[in-house]
């Protein structure tokens, strides 16, 4: 185990007070300390465990982060915290079979096109003229067709590939034991 770079520990402190638009009374009030304590963490003093949670939750970040400049369940130092979703998702992506990569790109492909058509003119003040909006989609009715076409075609292929991925799961999964039929409830 390494030892604690106290250090960069308070500069990653700093970092979030700075960034959070606070001085350090202000950051002592939230953490229920004093502007001593605040400066005395900046400047590599560990805060106590609740001050850390505090900490972490004012900055967005984790505690690992506060401590060590990375995430643990990642390795990223960064300072924010990437969601449980984004870690989901990039665990399913790094799951994608070789054989299934050229099927994600095109899908990939068909949203980039999707944005880029549609993206001017939902950003747009068309959204509040209905009208106008339907007269700028009329523009690309083929386009828009194909890409509805194409986004249905990946939902069906990703329903197709979640529904295998399950029936897999539970065709390995242990099974559970049969409940106790001779048992009478008394």
């Amino acid at each position: 185990m390494q030892d604690l770079d106290k250090a960069g520990m308070g500069k990653r402190i700093r970092q979030i007070r700075s960034q959070a638009g606070l001085r350090q009374w202000e950051l002592a009030n939230f953490l229920g300390t004093t502007q001593s304590a605040v400066h005395k963490y900046e400047h590599g003093v560990v805060p106590e465990p609740r001050r850390l949670v505090e900490l972490a939750r004012v900055g967005k970040t984790s505690i690992e982060w506060i401590l060590t400049g990375n995430h643990w369940e990642n390795g990223s130092s960064r300072q924010e915290r990437l969601s449980p979703d984004i870690l989901d998702t990039a665990s399913v992506l790094r799951e994608i079979l070789d054989g299934d990569r050229p099927a994600v790109d095109e899908a990939l492909r068909i949203v980039r096109e999707a944005v880029r058509i549609m993206g001017p003119l939902i950003n747009s003040s068309l959204v509040n003229d209905p009208a106008a909006l339907a007269a700028a989609l009329a523009a690309h009715s083929e386009a828009t067709l194909k890409l509805l076409e194409d986004a249905y075609r990946i939902q069906k292929a990703v329903v197709r590939q979640v529904l295998d991925v399950a029936d897999s799961r539970l065709r390995t999964s242990p099974v559970l034991p049969e409940p106790n039929k001779g048992h009478k409830n008394g």
